[in-house]
């Protein structure tokens, strides 16, 4: 069945799902993650604490999401075009499933579903949407959707879904190429291994979930946002030299399909479209890793819908 036929078939069940069936699910991935997130090779990836090496040949790349389901079923479409059949293809989302759509619940769910069915070809990054508890961003509106939905049951499931959150990777890397990351690189630029530790140091977790790229400056400054900062092009330059990487591809702010930030050493992917943000465009990136030398060829295989 393609990607897409399993999808629907997954918003099927979703549509009358009971909150015990959602725990029950949760606490099996949540389960999974506990195991995962010790040190696990899949193949196509592997995952130590916070951080995740990709050696699949194909990779797919998906931005913000936001409860669009629309978007969404774009996106899969998009996805079984572009790599249905492969066996070799891996497909990462940088993270923020949540929070400003409606149908937030259903659009977790279905890529929690789907991952549990194929876990070595799904990678599900945190956003700052994911938020530890010191951090819950604004609006945060995730928990009324649910509480719309299943009434009596929605803390449970929130917490279930909480739990889940702070078990989720923090960025990805294909070795020598490219880093993957929801908000971005934190200003000290720190080592692949501290960055695979960073749930356990705050500052390091804020600033992948919340930093900014800016082309105003040189260095960092705070950032308007209230967490993070924003990072100038020198520690772009310094954290791609001492990782050997060619690019940075990221998420977190809203734009027309994708911008470039550095000298197009920093790419922003956004996949959803419309309300809130009115964009007119949404995009994904799809690549092959063995052909990928540098920024050009990921800007080239840029799929904007």
């Amino acid at each position: 069945m393609s990607w897409l036929g399993n999808f629907k078939k997954k918003l099927h069940v979703l549509q009358s799902i009971s909150p015990k069936d959602v725990l029950e699910i949760l606490k099996s991935f949540e389960d999974f993650l506990l195991k995962e997130i010790k040190g696990k090779d899949h193949g196509l990836y592997e995952r130590f604490k916070g951080l995740v090496k990709i050696k699949a040949t194909k990779l797919a790349v998906v931005g913000d999401i936001h409860g669009d389901l629309g978007s969404l079923r774009e996106i899969i479409g998009k996805l079984d075009e572009k790599l249905y059949g492969s066996e070799e293809a891996v497909t990462v989302f940088l993270g923020d499933y949540i929070d400003r759509g409606v149908e937030s619940f259903e659009t977790i769910m279905s890529i929690i579903m789907l991952k549990l069915e194929e876990p070595e070809k799904i990678v599900m990054l945190r956003g700052n949407h994911e938020p530890p508890e010191n951090l819950i961003p604004y609006p945060h509106d995730f928990p009324f959707f649910l509480k719309m939905r299943f009434k009596d049951s929605w803390k449970k499931i929130y917490e279930q879904f909480f739990n889940i959150f702070q078990l989720l990777p923090l960025a990805a890397y294909v070795e020598s190429k490219l880093f993957l990351v929801h908000g971005g690189i934190p200003v000290n630029t720190p080592s692949l291994k501290e960055l695979a530790l960073a749930s356990e140091k705050p500052k390091l977790l804020e600033e992948l979930l919340w930093n900014d790229p800016s082309d105003f400056i040189d260095e960092w400054m705070p950032s308007l946002r209230g967490a993070g900062k924003l990072f100038g092009i020198n520690v772009t330059k310094k954290f791609i030299k001492q990782n050997n990487f060619v690019g940075i591809i990221r998420s977190h702010e809203p734009c027309d399909g994708f911008k470039l930030n550095h000298n197009g050493l920093v790419l922003t992917v956004f996949s959803r479209k419309g309300y809130p943000y009115f964009n007119r465009y949404a995009s994904i990136v799809v690549i092959n890793t063995n052909e990928l030398k540098n920024m050009q060829y990921v800007i080239k295989h840029v799929v904007v819908f």
